[in-house]
């Protein structure tokens, strides 16, 4: 078997057996993807990714102790290469900004189909963030902010907490038309008309003030 075709190592954590049943059997007929470990809390999930070492990690949000969304957080410190999915019945852009920020790579819903969840697995393992297109505007305006460079991020904060464009680029050592340079550029991506636009659409999804991370 060469690395290419080496199938994605996935560990499913939700505390009901039945929908971890359901997956594997949904899993079961995609080529690439094999689940090695299951897990019904936050804690266990996080030993198994310590002794199985996935490559993908779903995880649901409502778990007993320790959510999904805390389960993310220690997912990621203790194996960094493991990407993880939250896989939730909540369709909230509220709670997609949360599991982004808490450093998941994707965020299916529970009612998507078998080539939403296999899709999901092969971009995050590639490297890519996956949103579910049942979260509708939402999700389509977090992409946007994924698009974001980190400069481009960090003027919007400061955008945010109300300075004037000379003032940010004496701040971060740039000339005033690099820093409106940036902001055009923010602009472009976000598909809005205005800074101030920009601004509000980051803010509405707590996207400033997380160190340059969703």
């Amino acid at each position: 078997m060469t690395p290419a075709s080496t199938p994605k190592r996935v560990v499913l954590c939700d505390d009901h057996e039945i929908v971890r049943e359901a997956i594997k059997a949904r899993m079961a007929e995609v080529e690439g993807v094999e689940i090695v470990g299951e897990a019904e809390t936050g804690e266990e999930v996080v030993d198994k990714v310590r002794e199985l070492e996935p490559d993908v990690c779903i995880v649901d949000v409502e778990l007993p102790g320790k959510d999904g969304i805390d389960a993310t957080k220690d997912i990621l410190k203790a194996r960094p290469e493991t990407r993880v999915i939250i896989f939730t019945a909540h369709a909230q852009p509220d709670l997609l900004t949360l599991a982004l920020r808490a450093g998941a790579s994707g965020y299916v819903l529970k009612s998507a189909p078998s080539e939403d969840i296999a899709r999901a697995i092969e971009v995050v393992a590639g490297g890519g963030t996956f949103v579910g297109t049942e979260l509708g505007q939402g999700a389509g305006e977090v992409e946007k902010l994924l698009e974001l460079t980190p400069r481009e991020r960090e003027i919007l904060e400061l955008l945010a907490e109300g300075l004037r464009v000379k003032q940010i680029a004496d701040r971060l050592s740039l000339s005033p038309a690099t820093v409106h340079t940036h902001v055009r550029n923010a602009i472009a991506r976000m598909e809005v008309d205005t800074r101030t636009e920009a601004v509000a659409l980051a803010v509405r999804f707590s996207y400033l003030g997380a160190g340059g991370k969703v």
